[in-house]
């Protein structure tokens, strides 16, 4: 076995081991590494376990970091939705694992995957790669014809939108730059200000728009925008939540938060993709507004988990403390 990075990949074996494979999911794709590395400052780097003439593991780590004096604490690869393993040659996992670990040990604390399918059979080989699961939880809604999805909706939640649409509230995709460094204003807003977490930068969110990388939906009233959703898709089977916000208290009879994620169940309903995934419900046991809020539009919850693997415990543990009083005090 062979392990290629970055450009040594071939592209066309790539896509084609991605098409095929039952833990498939865009954030693996050549497009999003391509994206991640032509949105500067971000970055990426793909490796792959290569076998005749095959490749039989695979992985995108997106890497991030906070701004300013946090950035040394916070630098981290994530792997969204999880690596790709060849179910024919599970034996590539480790390998990969090792791969990823030996490439980026010096450049991040730790390196985590955010699994979007179920990975419990995986779970002992990462284990005895160095790599810790944790339980959490993802909310998913299955999407078969527009009558059931309303059907399922909590019935608050179907008036609200009806409520919405009346008071003259609407939604649709994303014209252009403008609309989404709106958006973007918006959202990174809130992110700042409310919740406390990082948020990809901008560069990132304009790269998904002009590589056409899913669809962008902003919600608007009065010519204003005031919600959105950023939408990755999986083709002919998937759409995925990976940003969603609309303005809080806008309006007594206008939700701009669920006309956001009303515009990705009615672009699925009308391209015929079964699911949304709302890529991310908390940790079990642990109570979640968020959770409670996505599974009113009808969803039920999974839980694929996550794995991490740290590279610097020390860092880790005092990262972890010191972010955490950071956004705490609100600095």
């Amino acid at each position: 076995m062979k392990i290629l990075v970055n450009d040594e990949i071939d592209t066309d074996l790539w896509e084609e081991f991605v098409s095929g494979n039952p833990h498939a999911n865009p954030f693996q794709t050549p497009a999003f590494y391509e994206l991640v590395n032509h949105a500067i400052p971000s970055s990426g780097q793909a490796v792959c376990v290569f076998d005749h003439g095959k490749i039989r593991a695979l992985a995108v780590v997106f890497l991030q970091k906070e701004k300013r004096f946090r950035s040394y604490f916070s630098r981290r690869g994530l792997i969204f939705g999880g690596p790709l393993i060849d179910p024919d040659c599970t034996e590539a996992l480790n390998p990969l694992l090792e791969a990823i670990s030996l490439l980026l040990r010096r450049r991040v604390i730790y390196i985590e995957t955010r699994n979007l399918s179920d990975y419990e059979e995986y779970i002992t080989k990462f284990s005895n790669s160095g790599w810790i699961y944790s339980n959490h939880l993802n909310c998913i809604l299955d999407i078969k014809d527009r009558e059931s999805v309303y059907n399922q909706m909590n019935a608050t939640r179907r008036r609200q939108i009806r409520q919405s649409l009346k008071n003259g509230a609407s939604y649709e995709v994303c014209r252009g730059l403008n609309d989404l460094e709106e958006f973007y204003s918006l959202l990174n807003k809130f992110y700042t200000k409310v919740i406390r977490l990082p948020l990809p930068p901008p560069e990132i969110f304009k790269a998904f728009f002009q590589y056409n990388f899913g669809k962008i939906f902003v919600v608007r009233h009065n010519g204003r925008i005031i919600g959105g959703s950023i939408c990755p898709i999986l083709e002919n089977k998937t759409i995925y939540s990976y940003y969603y916000y609309g303005l809080k208290d806008y309006h007594k009879n206008i939700y701009p938060s669920h006309l956001s994620i009303v515009a990705a169940i009615e672009y699925a309903v009308d391209n015929n993709l079964g699911k949304l995934d709302f890529m991310g419900a908390g940790k079990s046991g642990t109570d979640y507004g968020v959770r409670d809020y996505k599974l009113q539009f009808g969803g039920h919850l999974v839980e694929y988990g996550r794995f991490i693997r740290i590279e610097r415990p020390s860092l880790y543990r005092i990262g972890k403390m010191g972010l955490g009083i950071i956004r705490y005090l609100g600095i």
